[in-house]
């Protein structure tokens, strides 16, 4: 019978929670939801020099936010917990004790200096650096005197000298390291907490984790922890490496090229749909040029072997792309009440938002979202329709050509006669019109019976317009403007600014 398969991440807290590790809990999730199998998320924080108070809640946070929702945790539990490995903390040193009984592993006594001259001495030979062994000699008499001397030690993993230790990836085949170039690795430091390789071993063991999907920056560990399998007597699980995300110029992901924190992206707008999308794009293909589906798609076409190990770029233009996509897909209702934080940290709306200020929100959003990439350019994009008293701008140094040429244009259009008569016919209709609201239908039928009227063409029509209704050389269409402002505001706007240019 085969075992039921086990997937995991396993973040350590120390900091915001990263987008690779969003990108590895995604390949997990899919992977053991598409073998009807359990995702499990485990904190590593054993090292607590880098521990970061909040850290831990917020990857917790994060991973409910994109909906990547595990079976046992540390905050929904599960029968195979503690699932911190600060709680686990007795168990490390008993299994590395163990290793030692059974021959596997030995106590260590030398100290920082002899390990520094060590490392200076193998540099000025050009060798690699590591540990030469020096105490995997002492016999059981050295070693019983030295503990009962009080000296410190660390425990050390005996490695093969000879041979070579295989990783059979899934994805990569087989991977060889020459055990001889692999030191005696640390398990068990000499304040007597772990190694991240033995906590990880330990954990994995006793957690029935039975696939090991990871970045491939972890491929260099794995010859380790094979080990450790083997001097347990454990079966290894499978291992799967995944590609790592690369910034443009193919290094790996960091936050000086790309904004790296979840955290971050969050707070942009990014919508959960398209950033988990954008995910699943890095290293796997749906096909058929599929590039927009939704979690439960991607679960369900999901096959770990079709993982591409080209490394996937973290491409911003893309993920704003796919973001927009999923924005115009969403129900607009639901848009408009995840904008609205949005729109509060501009300061257009209160903490109260009211059933009129919704139904402008509703329709602002509504135009936005066709071209916006996230919610917090949609809240920025309606600065126009809150923004009733405004200035005409005005020819800048710092402007380039294009800028230039369209501020001269919108300030002369104001002055140009058939500009004037522009003006003064709108405000005219306007005045006429007897609703307060107006369809997008109608605002367009407004202003193009107004250049029809004066037999004049857009520019000359719409641009001393648009002056005096949005102060805007460009930017949102004068239609949705009405559409979204009304007839009394439009009327107001136009009037002050007449009044204040001195127009007509």
């Amino acid at each position: 019978m085969e075992k039921k398969v086990r997937t995991r991440i396993a973040p350590s807290p120390t900091g915001d929670p990263h987008v690779g590790t969003a990108y590895i809990a995604l390949f997990n999730l899919a992977f053991a939801n598409s073998q009807k199998g359990d995702f499990i998320l485990r904190i590593e924080d054993t090292d607590q020099n880098r521990y970061t108070e909040g850290s831990e809640q917020m990857i917790f946070d994060a991973m409910h936010w994109l909906d990547l929702n595990y079976a046992e945790g540390p905050d929904v539990g599960g029968e195979y917990g503690p699932y911190r490995q600060s709680e686990r903390f007795h168990l490390y040193g008993e299994y590395a004790k163990k290793l030692v009984e059974r021959g596997e592993a030995y106590y260590c006594f030398c100290s920082q200096e002899r390990l520094e001259k060590l490392r200076e001495r193998q540099k000025a030979m050009g060798k690699a650096p590591g540990y030469d062994g020096h105490c995997r000699s002492l016999s059981p008499e050295e070693v019983q005197a030295k503990l009962d001397a009080g000296e410190p030690y660390v425990i050390r993993l005996k490695m093969p000298y000879e041979g070579e230790t295989v990783i059979k990836d899934r994805l990569r085949g087989d991977i060889v390291f020459e055990n001889n170039k692999i030191d005696d690795q640390v398990l068990l430091k000499a304040d007597g907490f772990p190694t991240y390789h033995l906590a990880n071993v330990v954990d994995d063991h006793l957690m029935g984790i039975t696939h090991v999907i990871r970045a491939e920056e972890w491929i260099a560990s794995t010859p380790k922890h094979i080990q450790l399998y083997r001097a347990f007597g454990w079966e290894q699980p499978e291992f799967i490496h995944m590609p790592l995300l690369r910034n443009a110029d193919r290094t790996k992901i960091s936050k000086r090229k790309n904004p790296v924190s979840l955290n971050w992206y969050k707070e942009q707008g990014y919508l959960k749909e398209g950033m988990i999308n954008f995910l699943g794009l890095m290293g796997y293909s749906f096909g058929e040029n599929k590039e927009i589906f939704t979690l439960q798609e991607f679960i369900d076409n999901f096959n770990i072997d079709k993982v591409s190990l080209g490394g996937p770029v973290f491409d911003l233009v893309k993920l704003g792309w796919v973001n927009n996509q999923h924005m115009r897909m969403k129900d607009l209702d639901e848009l408009t009440k995840l904008a609205i934080p949005f729109y509060q940290r501009a300061g257009f709306v209160g903490e109260n938002v009211s059933d009129h200020e919704y139904r402008a929100l509703t329709k602002m959003v509504e135009i936005l979202r066709e071209s916006a990439q996230t919610l917090k350019e949609i809240a920025e994009g309606s600065e126009v329709y809150f923004k009733d008293t405004f200035e005409l701008p005005v020819v800048t140094e710092d402007m380039n050509k294009k800028e230039r040429k369209s501020v001269e244009k919108l300030n002369a259009s104001i002055e140009d006669p058939v500009g004037k008569e522009a003006i003064k016919l709108f405000i005219k209709k306007l005045e006429a019109w007897e609703k307060e609201d107006f369809t997008v239908d109608e605002a367009k039928d407004m202003l193009h019976s107004t250049m029809d009227e004066l037999e004049a063409g857009a520019g000359k029509v719409f641009m001393p317009l648009r002056a005096v209704i949005t102060g805007q050389a460009r930017g949102a269409d004068l239609y949705n403007v009405l559409y979204i402002i009304g007839k009394t505001r439009t009327l107001a706007r136009i009037k002050t600014m007449v009044e204040k240019y001195n127009i007509i």
